[in-house]
């Protein structure tokens, strides 16, 4: 599938608040094969540092295991950098591109323009499944099952469910998967602070 070339995203919070970010996982696709993967934690913005039981029953991530790790501003750069100009695939693209957005509102970053495409929309779409969640999806699909749903296992389960429904439906470019993302972010410069108004 040498026109399927992507990156998956999926970003981990820590409580109910959308801008709590503490987790990505990347997995780049090129030419329908994954070529790379990287994740790693993120200490949430200022005054969202608290851990919800529900949110790390679901990632497995706690408040002492992102006490040094990198903070917003510096995962943010680190994505963009992963990502270059490839259009993100995330499995919920809605609850991701507002993590991204929010969390980078909270720090008054600017963002550069960026698509984001759903996979749980095309699964709904071509296989109908009674549930929407990731792991009936790969079910679904007879992919291997992710053994802890962390953000680097999530965004690689996340590639494999697209490329093996564009194999499927014998899609051979990204246009033929998804004609219009799911929603757009941001806008230029790239990811730099907004400069605060001297009026």
């Amino acid at each position: 599938m040498p026109g399927i070339s992507f990156t998956a995203i999926d970003l981990a919070t820590a409580n109910s608040d959308r801008a709590s970010v503490c987790g990505v996982g990347l997995a780049k696709v090129q030419d329908g094969r994954l070529v790379d993967k990287t994740s790693w934690l993120i200490k949430p913005p200022p005054g969202l540092g608290h851990f919800d039981p529900v949110n790390t029953e679901v990632h497995g991530i706690r408040a002492e295991d992102v006490a040094s790790a990198a903070d917003w501003e510096m995962s943010i750069e680190g994505i963009l950098h992963f990502t270059c100009e490839d259009p993100l695939v995330a499995y919920n693209a809605a609850y991701n591109a507002e993590v991204l957005l929010k969390a980078s509102g909270r720090l008054n970053l600017d963002l550069p323009a960026k698509n984001f495409y759903c996979a749980l929309e095309l699964a709904q779409n071509e296989l109908h499944l009674p549930r929407r969640s990731l792991t009936h999806t790969l079910a679904a699909l007879k992919l291997p099952p992710v053994a802890q749903t962390e953000p680097g296992a999530n965004a690689v389960a996340c590639s494999k469910i697209v490329l093996a429904i564009a194999r499927m439906r014998k899609m051979g470019r990204f246009e033929e998967i998804w004609k219009e993302p799911a929603v757009t972010v941001g806008r230029k410069p790239q990811g730099r602070r907004r400069k605060q108004s001297s009026e």
